[in-house]
């Protein structure tokens, strides 16, 4: 099993590098094409929509068919979206590459993940019995370095080559492409089921606890939607170029990279709740601050700081919901959850992209501060009867699950 973790973080570690920059260069990219703001909040809408079509096929086949397929498949995608954005400057074509589930949401974007997060998570929970908030906390951890290593790449690619974005999507095509085969040697004996348990399409017994975990979620995606797919625009706005912008991101998978190292030891002190209910509120108020900042480096740190917060929290979210799901539902209690966040995180582009036009900064800012905290709130009010950390929640699932 050591070594299919192994293998999952591998995956991991080589798409994360190339999606440390792509998060904020693809906006730039498309905006330097020649897309203005509002067609850019479109693009970022029907790739959400793509996303979440394909989050909800991968669960299902996933738990059904076969989680390691699936992944094949899911990781396969993102692959022709690079092609496109290598081979052609026409705004038809380019913007026809959203159907390939891309995303704007860098680390602490809060759009729950594209069609592979649900069967890389299931796979982990699948493998790892004991200890999976500090086995989470790990495979962020190198994802997240990953990404900053991909992140000072591109700075100096921007620095040192005229034609920047084409050099970087062509490595992020590469990588995609070796990443399957680390995939295609995942062993997939762990996440079979008998096949009385596959007969149930839907997701039943897990039902009450998807519901709660996807109307919370949903608030934090539609508030961080409004305003995350779009910050690189707004840094640009305020006086910041591409090489700062890059430097910004790059600080902000560092911090978050060094503080989900600290998740299991937060989980210990405040409890699996009550730790995800205090960073995930860190990592969302703070957005309000931001537009009273014209200084980038100031406005930079802000963002920095909440995405750290924000991050923290991530891999205890991850464990409770693991215990919250049945086994044999993880990928798809996991897509709909997805569904959930990605949907109000695209359509809320729409919105910001349109505010963020206008200039209306503070108005758009915090909006999507306070729209976004009742994602904590909420999943305070629904699961803090399990923020004990020695609290078994499986003994407890009848209460919410049936």
């Amino acid at each position: 099993m050591n070594r299919d973790i192994f293998l999952l973080g591998i995956t991991r570690v080589i798409r994360s590098f190339s999606f440390g920059y792509i998060a904020f260069l693809l906006p730039l990219y498309l905006k330097a094409m020649g897309f203005s703001v509002e067609l850019i909040g479109l693009y970022a809408l029907v790739a959400t929509i793509s996303s979440s079509i394909l989050v909800i096929i991968s669960g299902f086949l996933g738990d059904i068919y076969s989680r390691k397929k699936t992944l094949l498949i899911m990781s396969a995608l993102p692959i022709f979206a690079m092609i496109i954005l290598i081979s052609t400057k026409s705004i038809p074509l380019l913007f026809a590459s959203s159907v390939f589930g891309l995303t704007f949401a860098a680390m602490g974007g809060g759009a729950g993940g594209g069609p592979i997060a649900p069967l890389q998570t299931a796979m982990v929970a699948s493998r790892v019995k004991e200890g999976r908030t500090k086995v989470y906390s790990y495979l962020t951890t190198a994802a997240t370095f990953s990404a900053i290593a991909g992140g000072f790449f591109s700075s100096y690619v921007i620095q040192t080559v005229k034609d920047y974005y084409h050099v970087l999507f062509t490595l992020a095509l590469a990588l995609m492409t070796a990443s399957l085969i680390a995939v295609a040697l995942i062993s997939e004996e762990p996440d079979k089921v008998p096949n009385v348990v596959k007969r149930s399409v839907l997701p039943k017994k897990s039902a009450r606890n998807i519901t709660k975990v996807a109307v919370s979620g949903m608030f934090g995606s539609l508030g961080l939607g409004m305003i995350l797919p779009l910050l690189p625009i707004y840094f640009k706005d305020i006086g910041a170029n591409d090489f700062t912008i890059s430097l910004i991101y790059d600080a902000s998978y560092i911090v978050a990279g060094i503080s989900v190292l600290f998740a299991s030891k937060v989980e210990k002190i405040f409890g699996t709740v009550n730790g995800i209910f205090i960073f995930r509120s860190l990592g969302t108020l703070p957005l309000i601050l931001i537009p009273f900042f014209h200084d980038i480096a100031i406005a930079g740190a802000i963002y920095v700081m909440r995405t750290g917060f924000y991050q923290l929290a991530l891999p205890m979210r991850q464990n409770l919901s693991m215990d919250l799901y049945s086994p044999e539902e993880r990928s798809r209690g996991l897509s709909f959850t997805g569904v959930a966040r990605r949907l109000p995180y695209g359509v809320a582009s729409v919105v910001g992209s349109t505010l963020l036009a206008l200039g209306l900064y503070v108005l758009l800012f915090s909006i999507s501060g306070f729209i976004a905290f009742l994602d904590p709130m909420l999943y305070y009010i629904f699961f803090r009867e399990y923020n004990k950390p020695s609290r078994s929640v499986e003994k407890e699932k009848h209460v919410d699950v049936g």
